[in-house]
């Protein structure tokens, strides 16, 4: 993926004015507004048609790893390494939820 820092933190700030607009399909065709985390897969991320709402889903999942493991420091390169890592996972394991990329993204030292 290889996006620089301040494309994520970028599509981070402007997620919350971007979703309620954008078109993106869910299931059924429904617009992507609530993501059940543990079943949402690499398969359908790829699938999110819209890029700023993809980047948005990868910095949110990043904030929401790192709350869970109570992270008291953010890095950016270290974080951008890690979402680099999952989407590597992701695209070799599609099925897999992003969850599960992500998770085991944090576990290994960033890249």
């Amino acid at each position: 993926m290889g996006l620089g820092v301040l494309t994520w933190i970028a599509a981070a700030v402007s997620l919350a004015s971007i979703v309620p607009p954008v078109a993106a399909q869910g299931d059924y065709g429904a617009p992507l507004r609530k993501l059940e985390l543990n079943k949402f897969t690499c398969e359908e991320l790829a699938a999110v048609p819209h890029r700023m709402v993809r980047e948005g889903i990868l910095v949110y999942m990043n904030g929401y790893v790192d709350g869970t493991q109570k992270a008291q420091t953010w890095d950016a390169e270290v974080a951008g390494k890690r979402i680099d890592e999952a989407m590597r996972l992701c695209t070799a394991n599609p099925k897999s939820t992003v969850l599960d990329a992500f998770k085991r993204a944090w576990t290994s030292p960033p890249r």
